[in-house]
């Protein structure tokens, strides 16, 4: 009878074999394939190219496997807002490659060149004056906006097919740095033009929510007027915004929204004076929202009245969980009576209480003198003190723009105690930082 051959020399499959009884399974050891880079989901990859400078990236587009993800990293959010020549040549390359096109996401772009007299035409590509506007509509996938260097679009008669190309976009947030009521008594421009147009900036911002249901972000800087704010305070309605979830405006602007916007839980105040009047007008227009926002951030000046009435102030949405306040000392005050951030910092501390839901606090400080020795200085004691008042916070930023976090105190009796974790960094993952360009900057990524 022929020998039997060891189980060991066959050519077995490389998967367990089971035996029967008692008797162990034997594992088949299976060989390793190298890995590539390459084979990594596309979602990884993406994410890493996006950390890359620019000059990498473009490096990494020789490679026809990479060139695709490439593409969409450079394109899916562009930041230009003050750099019209590079705008203008993103345009173009809407124009050209409608494909690069369909891949923006978040778009910041400046408008100045649509100005003969503040900008050389000469500079401006012929396929540009001849169909500008269809650049914009080759953006059918955008959905983050911000336009700048033109401020009359949304009421100048010669703008109306400028209008009509934002009007039929589909967003999820807009940005508008500013906008120019042609009714003041200092705009300046074609004085004529100007008085011919009768109508209602705030009725023109109505109809730019209501081409937008879609919008959850809003920013309209500080460029509006108490006219345009009371129009919009008297004519907004619940319909106008159905989706709004934060909103970046002047407080006499945000009046109008706290009443029909249910979904708002976000609110970025720009600098104001606040008196008695503006905080009693507050209460009564955010009545029906106030338990709803949860992330409250605003500006003001160094004056008297708000430390004073600061408890108030944030009463206003008792239930924020995170807070962003920015001091603000302007250049009219000498910087021998400048008070130090430490000041600002205590008061805030002391006044914070009424947030017993609050999460996260950061507090800014604004000077012309931020040479001054100390003068961001803040001590551990009033980084607890934060903590004191409100017991469920974890984080404090504070104005030298350092992380403090907390841990328990296992020896003392306070039973936790303030940790620095590091200073923040200045610039966040964002769009990729570009080659200096011709007009003398270093901007936001524009491919070529």
């Amino acid at each position: 009878m022929p020998t039997s051959t060891p189980a060991e020399n066959l050519m077995l499959p490389q998967t367990p074999i089971p035996k029967l009884g008692s008797e162990k399974t034997i594992h088949k050891s299976v060989p390793i394939k190298p890995r590539n880079v390459l084979d990594l989901p596309n979602e990884l990859l993406l994410q890493v190219i996006s950390m890359l400078s620019a000059g990498s990236i473009r490096n990494l587009m020789i490679s026809r496997s990479l060139r695709l993800l490439c593409e969409q990293c450079l394109y899916q959010g562009i930041s230009l807002p003050y750099h019209p020549l590079r705008s203008i040549r993103l345009l173009e390359t809407f124009l050209l490659r409608p494909d690069l096109a369909l891949l923006v996401r978040h778009l910041e772009i400046n408008f100045r060149w649509l100005h003969p007299g503040l900008f050389p035409q000469s500079q401006v590509p012929s396929v540009l004056r001849s169909d500008s506007l269809a650049a914009l509509s080759t953006l059918e996938n955008l959905q983050s906006f911000s336009l700048s260097g033109v401020d009359d679009w949304i009421w100048e008669p010669v703008r109306a097919p400028f209008r009509e190309a934002i009007f039929k976009m589909k967003l999820v947030r807009l940005d508008i740095p500013i906008l120019r009521d042609p009714h003041t008594s200092y705009t300046c421009g074609d004085g004529d033009l100007e008085a011919d147009w009768d109508g209602d900036l705030g009725d023109e911002i109505r109809r730019l929510l209501q081409a937008q249901p879609l919008l959850e972000e809003f920013s309209v800087e500080n460029s509006v007027t108490y006219k345009a704010a009371a129009s919009l305070q008297a004519n907004l309605k619940v319909s106008d915004v159905p989706s709004l979830k934060s909103l970046h405006a002047s407080p006499d602007v945000v009046m109008a929204f706290l009443p029909v916007a249910p979904r708002l839980e976000s609110l970025n105040l720009m600098i104001d004076h606040w008196n008695d009047q503006l905080l009693s007008q507050m209460e009564t227009r955010s009545a029906a929202i106030k338990q709803s926002v949860r992330r409250f951030a605003f500006r003001v000046w160094y004056f008297d009245w708000i430390w004073n009435n600061l408890t108030n102030v944030l009463a206003l949405f008792p239930n924020t969980e995170e807070l962003v306040l920015s001091v603000v000392v302007n250049s009219c005050t000498s910087d021998k009576n400048v008070k130090p951030a430490k000041y600002y910092f205590e008061k805030i501390a002391q006044n914070i209480s009424v947030l017993q839901s609050l999460r996260a606090v950061e507090v800014q400080y604004e000077t012309m003198y931020p040479k001054t020795p100390g003068i961001f200085e803040v001590d551990t004691g009033s980084v607890t003190a934060f903590k004191t008042a409100c017991p469920l916070l974890e984080t404090v930023v504070d104005p030298e723009e350092r992380l403090w976090t907390f841990r328990l105190d296992r020896q003392g009796s306070e039973g936790f105690v303030p940790q620095l974790i590091g200073r923040l960094m200045a610039k966040g993952l964002g769009p990729v930082i570009d080659f200096p360009d011709q007009e003398g900057n270093t901007e936001y990524l524009l491919p070529d």
